[in-house]
């Protein structure tokens, strides 16, 4: 200094195991000494993986096709028939659109020299569902600053981690407090946090292999910044974690392990869903119907072409019989759900009518009807099946997860019951808008709600009609996926918790806290599995 001042700067390490320079100054023979604490210089990126219908898409000419920035950005699909809905809803035709609504970057992440949060994929993601979670847990992830502050001027204030250490959560398996040695660790390294975006109409062994790809050049720019980076944590949101799944525990022999200390599921459909059923045959209500369809024949338009929503229907490992028909002898599937109802082709309650796959073909003209058939039949049989199968059981060593289980706020279908409401005597009313020919047949105004007039030709060749109702749903969960389908039993399982939420929701909405809270835990549990990489510091 120019006025004879001397200052010597010393590298220590305090309490929490955090890196800090201990500057001494000596000025006019007064000591004054300046604490200034060191950013971390190793990388564990934090990747979110959104659910079906949470990702942006746009169509090859880049004109948005599915933007869910909010309710306003989703009232376009108001109106939209199902022959509109399966030509911009092409798996084919369509690709993941950045330019969603992201938050302005907070100041930790300027303190940190992240990228941009659209760089680290933030735009990819619908703003609607994650636009709270995403800032909430970057905050939380990267506090160091506040950290720094709140220790050195002892003011009794924590951070998100530190209040973990005094907080139960109430897991049903593995509920353990952060201890201050985990919490101290975390504080050693930057937590990034990424979301990458996927086209969910396509099968989702696609989706994996294109997260792997971006997982790799994450990495890779951390390491060409000078950073030290070799692993990510993925957090997931109900199909994203299939895609997670695939990716690391089947994609390349399981390579993808190699990449992934550990993974967070929330609301995950880890058996698959009857309600991926009940949408394809009588679309959604409300609001919500109106957005993603609002009967079977819009869902189905969209559906039979899209092998990412279909392999979220229960698999074989679902079990039996949560398909009942009253009328029919025995529940279903009796062995496989497969054939006995996904491809089920004459039965008026088999998921896939052929007559709603193609819009345009409005005369039913026979030959395009058998090619829209079998295109439907190959896409069960060729990606649905082996994606449901070949998932099962498979689980990354370092698993956390949690669900919904409440049935009274949140009603899910466990099963599926088709109730015969019908009166002595249907209404004339009723038999002349019946339409069609064969052995059973369904109505045309009817033909796509949960309430269905069935006319069946009697061995006398009378006709016999029946109205059946779909029962509502009874059973606990997040009113999509019931507790049955989304609890996991795996010894690769560190910790699950069941909490109230909405499965839409999980993330992003009220009465959420408990998740999130959930999530921020198992992230710095996670985190401890970086010992056992080149990332440790020596001891």
């Amino acid at each position: 200094m120019s006025d004879g001042s001397k200052s010597v700067a010393t590298e220590k390490i305090d309490s929490n195991g955090s890196r800090y320079y201990e500057i001494l100054m000596d000025k006019k023979s007064t000591d004054q000494k300046t604490i200034i604490y060191k950013i971390p210089d190793r990388v564990i990126p934090v990747v979110f993986l959104p659910g079906v219908m949470g990702s942006n898409l746009k169509n090859r000419d880049g004109e948005s096709i599915w933007m869910v920035n909010g309710k306003m950005s989703m009232i376009v699909w108001t109106g939209r028939g199902a022959a509109k809905r399966k030509k911009l809803l092409d798996p084919t035709q369509t690709v993941v659109d950045p330019r969603g609504k992201i938050e302005a970057k907070g100041s930790e992440e300027e303190l940190a020299l992240f990228a941009s949060r659209r760089a680290r994929g933030w735009g990819e993601v619908g703003a609607i569902s994650y636009g709270t979670f995403l800032p909430w847990l970057q905050e939380a992830l990267n506090d160091h600053r506040t950290m720094f502050k709140n220790k050195s001027t002892p003011n009794g204030k924590k951070t998100l981690r530190e209040q973990l250490m005094l907080m139960s959560l109430h897991a049903e398996l593995g509920e353990s407090q952060l201890s201050h040695a985990e919490v101290a660790l975390s504080y050693k390294y930057l937590f990034p946090v990424h979301a990458i975006g996927y086209n969910w109409l396509q099968s989702n062994a696609d989706s994996a292999d294109a997260v792997r790809i971006r997982i790799d050049k994450i990495i890779a720019g951390y390491k060409a910044s000078g950073r030290k980076c070799e692993k990510v944590i993925l957090v997931t949101h109900s199909m994203g974690g299939l895609v997670a799944r695939h990716y690391s525990e089947i994609l390349d022999g399981n390579n993808g392990d190699k990449k992934i200390l550990g993974i967070v599921h929330g609301v995950m459909p880890n058996l698959g869903s009857p309600m991926a059923y009940k949408r394809m045959k009588t679309g959604e209500s409300g609001i919500t119907g109106a957005v993603i369809g609002a009967n079977g024949a819009e869902m189905t338009a969209v559906m039979a072409q899209s092998p990412g929503p279909l392999q979220l229907l229960p698999g074989t490992a679902y079990g039996k019989g949560w398909l009942s028909i009253e009328g029919v002898e025995k529940p279903l599937p009796n062995s496989e759900p497969y054939t006995e109802i996904y491809t089920r082709r004459s039965a008026w309650w088999a998921m896939c009518e052929d007559r709603f796959i193609n819009p345009d073909n409005k005369i039913l003209d026979k030959p395009k009807l058998e090619k829209d058939w079998l295109n439907y039949d190959l896409l069960i049989t060729n990606k649905v099946r082996p994606f449901i199968d070949s998932l099962h059981g498979h689980f990354h060593k370092n698993t956390y997860a949690f669900y919904g289980n409440d049935g009274k706020k949140y009603p899910s279908y466990g099963s599926l019951r088709w109730l015969d409401i019908s009166s002595k005597n249907i209404s004339d009313a009723y038999k002349e808008k019946i339409s069609g020919k064969g052995a059973i047949f369904s109505p045309t105004y009817l033909h796509n709600k949960t309430t269905r007039l069935v006319g069946m030709t009697t061995g006398d060749k009378g006709k016999l009609y029946r109205k059946f109702k779909l029962s509502s749903p009874e059973d606990a969960g997040d009113g999509t996926v019931p507790v049955s389908a989304a609890v996991i039993e795996s010894p690769n399982l560190m910790s699950q918790l069941g909490v109230s939420v909405d499965h839409e929701g999980a993330y992003g909405t009220e009465n959420t806290q408990d998740a999130r809270w959930f999530t921020l835990r198992s992230i710095l549990k996670i985190a401890q599995a970086v010992n056992d990489t080149g990332l440790a510091y020596d001891k």
